[in-house]
């Protein structure tokens, strides 16, 4: 007896059983295709390889904590009789409780309102990506099209304290070689972003012909460049003049003649302010000066003088004039004066410190200098 084959039919059973096994085996796919959808990750601009690659639950993405921390270079520690999971680093700290369900970065908790903190038991656990943008300087960046999770340093973020060390070197160099020696007494971080905003007390000793000691109260901006470099983008300061009242005991030797030049002029000067003379005190300006230097037309600096000086009717009054500093072409004259108001003498003064700055032209004749006046401190009197 005979048997006949139908091949055709064969065939098309075996085909029909192939495509129910791929249906129901998802595994069976080519390792091809799993590979296109898998997420790959990068720390700091390195590949790594997760122990468990990264999954999307709930619409949230969750990666391997440990595999994450390390490659970022912190500690990493499992207390499997706790279960306790914690990590850290100069700047930040994990803390996770499996058993409590908790999580905590820098010590303060860390949760988002419907959905687990992480999922998974013991050592690998899965935690959300966003948990590390917690350290104020750290980035999670997931593309989806590209199936990429970048996680970096922000060069916008939180300086860490290895970035304050270098910041504060930086500026100690700065104030170096910006004149006399200098001492960062207080140094705060105050803000950071585009730029990173500090509020600092720097000492600067006097030096060379400089009379006090000084403390600078300055708000610095500073930049955190491509290469992880820091520049100082810009400073602004007040200047605190330390023990300036004690000028007044140090008034130096100056030959006859010109110390009673400066006088007379410093005499002048009050005159010509307070009887609102600007002519005269014109006259008694540096020929050399800004003022003429940068405004060379004569009548536009008159008439800038005659506003300013116009019905304000503000009476000078000399209380120290002492000479402090001298050489033959130059002087500095420590100046304490008032400030009253003429029409309401009943008013509170201003009383001011200055330094004044007197120079002498090539013919001999003394001549105010303000371009290089230094004013001390001011304070209301009675």
């Amino acid at each position: 007896m005979s048997i006949r084959v139908n091949v055709k039919s064969i065939t098309i059973l075996l085909l029909v059983s192939l495509i129910a096994i791929m249906a129901w085996n998802p595994a069976g796919v080519s390792a091809k295709a799993a590979a296109a959808k898998t997420i790959r990750v990068y720390v700091q601009d390195k590949e790594i390889h997760p122990r468990t690659a990264p999954v999307i639950q709930g619409g949230k993405l969750y990666v391997e904590f440990r595999s994450v921390v390390q490659a970022l270079g912190f500690s990493f520690k499992y207390d499997a009789v706790k279960k306790v999971i914690t990590a850290g680093s100069e700047d930040a700290s994990f803390r996770i409780d499996l058993k409590a369900k908790k999580a905590y970065v820098n010590e303060f908790p860390y949760s988002e309102t419907g959905t687990p903190v992480f999922i998974g038991s013991g050592a690998d656990i899965m935690v959300l990506a966003s948990i590390f943008q917690s350290t104020w300087y750290i980035i999670t960046d997931y593309d989806q099209k590209q199936k990429t999770l970048r996680i970096y340093e922000d060069l916008q973020g939180k300086p860490k304290k290895s970035d304050l060390k270098t910041i504060r070197a930086l500026l100690e160099a700065h104030y170096q070689t910006s004149g006399g020696l200098a001492t960062i007494q207080s140094l705060n971080l105050e803000a950071w972003g585009t730029y990173t905003t500090f509020s600092a007390d720097i000492l600067v000793r006097k030096s060379g012909g400089q009379l006090l000691d000084r403390i600078e109260h300055a708000s610095i901006k500073m930049e955190h460049q491509a290469d992880k470099s820091w520049t100082i983008h810009n400073i602004t300061s007040d200047t605190e003049y330390l023990d300036y009242t004690s000028l007044a005991q140090k008034e130096i030797s100056v030959p006859d003649a010109d110390k009673t030049a400066i006088n007379s002029l410093l005499a002048a000067d009050f005159k010509a302010r307070n009887e609102e003379n600007i002519d005269a005190l014109l006259a008694l300006q540096n020929p050399a000066g800004q003022m003429f230097t940068d405004y060379p037309d004569l009548e536009l600096v008159r008439e800038y003088l005659k506003f300013e000086y116009k019905k304000q009717q503000m009476e000078y009054t000399k209380e120290t004039a002492v000479i402090v500093a001298y050489n033959q072409n130059r002087a500095t004259v420590y100046s304490v004066y008032n400030l009253s108001d003429k029409a309401q003498p009943e008013l509170p003064k201003l009383r001011l410190y200055v330094l004044v700055s007197v120079v002498k032209s090539a013919d001999g004749v003394w001549y105010m200098n303000p371009d290089e006046d230094i004013t001390l401190d001011s304070e209301i009197v009675k």
